[in-house]
């Protein structure tokens, strides 16, 4: 892997290329560093690749890319910097968010990325968006006294095979991704938000199992339980045949529907 201050590059043929961060800069690039969208949550992805091959992925990310030619891994020391720097010009009560267009339980400094962010003054909350693939109890339990808020967990269908299906991954288990859930919130001092996307005609009737093992398992004692994410069909994303994006007024009219049934918050403010 790279030195301080490397981007790594790796293409789809399997060679890479180091880059110092004088030559890449790590805001202004979706891909890869950090995000700054002028409120207090700053984005860090310290990675872009996928162990899945979501069928709705917005990023077209994963073994099955059809689009990528390129992956990106950046250093643990060269992303703290210039976070730290970034931290520094924002202000206090920062939460920085781990997110990706992969997963961040890809990234090889996981644990040593939360527990640097961590101890950034400005930062208040650490938290982090993934489908738990990779995801075990000695993870967690490191993350947790890495000092990580918050796991927003994407589950997209508790049934086992239409999981499989959503993902496009033979190997990936729903069940033990259920099972880890449970443990986030009966085991370490994370909070968990169940985060699954909704695709019109495909899991629809998954939702409110979602919404029910979420509840049941005890999720959101801090932030709220659930925070359900809307299917979009993005340029170069994956676009499932015959799914068509919900407007945003019948998205947020089921999200009341599901509100009442549930007696749970679900149309979540900014």
């Amino acid at each position: 892997m790279g030195q301080h201050g490397d981007v790594i590059v790796g293409s789809a043929g399997g060679a890479s290329r180091v880059f110092r961060v004088e030559d890449i800069p790590l805001v202004g690039c979706i891909a890869f560093g950090l995000i700054d969208r002028g409120t207090n949550l700053i984005q860090v992805r310290p990675t872009s690749i996928c162990p899945l091959s979501c069928i709705f992925c917005s990023t077209d990310s994963g073994p099955k890319s059809r689009g990528r030619l390129t992956e990106y891994v950046v250093s643990l020391d060269c992303i703290v910097e210039e976070f730290r720097r970034l931290a520094s010009i924002k202000g206090s009560g920062l939460e920085a968010h781990i997110d990706t267009v992969g997963d961040p339980l890809t990234y090889p400094w996981l644990v040593e990325l939360v527990s640097e962010l961590r101890c950034v003054k400005e930062v208040n909350v650490v938290s982090m968006q993934t489908h738990g693939s990779l995801l075990s109890e000695r993870l967690l339990d490191e993350l947790s006294s890495a000092g990580l808020s918050r796991i927003n967990l994407s589950i997209d269908a508790m049934d086992a095979s239409l999981a499989r299906r959503l993902s496009d991954t033979e190997w990936y288990n729903v069940e033990r991704v259920a099972e880890l859930a449970k443990y986030i919130v009966d085991n370490t001092a994370i909070d968990l938000l169940v985060a699954p996307v909704w695709v019109p005609g495909l899991n629809d009737q998954e939702i409110p199992k979602i919404i029910r093992f979420s509840l049941d398992a005890g999720a959101g004692k801090k932030w709220p339980p659930l925070g359900v994410q809307k299917y979009e069909a993005h340029k170069r994303g994956r676009k499932p045949g015959g799914v068509h994006p919900l407007s945003w007024p019948a998205f947020y009219d089921k999200l009341r529907e599901w509100e009442e049934e549930f007696k749970v918050r679900l149309r979540l403010s900014p």
